[in-house]
Formats: structure tokens, sequence, C-alpha cells
């Protein structure tokens, strides 16, 4: 960080820290809706979660980012995988939920989450979706555990305040 040890905006803290806990609620409840009972709805909501959060958290980049610690020390290759690394964890955001959804809707009529039908699809798909949802959020998943252990990195090994800058 730099010498002022700027913080990110405990707005962009708090939606960082709320995703990761839809991620995770989404992933340990990982049952099929159709057939999972309480955690195949859990499994909905938490998806539904981690997509509506996508939206709050580009939001929130873009009224907040003005305000967002900057790293000087970050050489050009550092920089080009920090910014590699946030494009495919925002692209995970958006895809594993929308494969979900996607899923689902392929495979079921309609669905109910607690007696309210989701949306459906605008098309009928005939592809087997069915093994890339689970596929690509085992990537994505992957993807967070890296980005945690960069962190871990930089607050044990680089001792700098990355890390604290997120809490």
């Amino acid at each position: 960080m730099t010498a002022s040890n700027k913080k990110f905006p405990q707005v962009v803290i708090f939606a960082h820290w709320a995703t990761l806990l839809f991620v995770l609620a989404a992933y340990f409840s990982s049952q099929s809706p159709i057939e999972g009972g309480w955690r195949g709805q859990m499994h909905v909501i938490a998806g539904s979660l981690v997509f509506i959060f996508f939206f709050i958290r580009i939001f929130l980049y873009m009224r907040f980012k003005d305000q967002f610690p900057e790293v000087s020390f970050m050489s050009g290759m550092q920089k080009r995988a920090f910014q590699l690394m946030k494009l495919f964890l925002y692209t995970g955001l958006f895809a594993v939920p929308l494969l979900g959804w996607l899923t689902l809707s392929s495979t079921e009529a309609s669905f109910s989450l607690f007696g309210m039908g989701l949306p459906e699809v605008l098309f009928s798909s005939n592809a087997d979706l069915g093994d890339i949802h689970p596929l690509i959020a085992n990537i994505f998943m992957t993807l967070i555990g890296l980005h945690a252990l960069a962190a871990l990195i930089h607050h044990f090994i680089l001792k700098d305040d990355v890390l604290k800058s997120m809490r």
C-alpha cells in the first residue's frame, strides 16, 4: 500500500465479504434444486444472491474506484496478473449463477422457490448444461483459493497492507 495505508470504502469491503459468504453457501449447498430439498433451495438462493451482488459490486467499483488503495510497488507483470485474476473472478460471479439458471431452466418447465416461480429462459436449450455449471463452479472456486493465497502471501511474506485494506 502507499504510505497513507488507505483502506477500501466500508461498503466495498462489506460487498466483498458478503459475496464470499454467498459463494461459499452456494458451493457447499450444491445439490440439485429439483431433488435436493432445502439444500437445493439454499443453492438457488445463494446463487441468485451471488448474481445480484455481481451487479452491486460493478456499481460500487464504478462509484468508489477513485478511493481504492493504490499499490505503488507492483511490477508490470504483477499488475497484469492482478487485472487478469480480477477479470476471471468477476466473470465467475456472473457466469456461474447464469449457467446454473440456464441449467435449471433447460431441465425444468418451471421451478418454484418458496412458492415463487423463477424467470424462465426465453429460449429452449438442448445443450446439456448440467455438466458445465459444476465444472465452471469448480474452476471459479480454484481461482478464489488462488486469490486468497495471494492475499496471504502479501500479508505473511511481503508484509504489506494489501490484506488489511479489506477488513
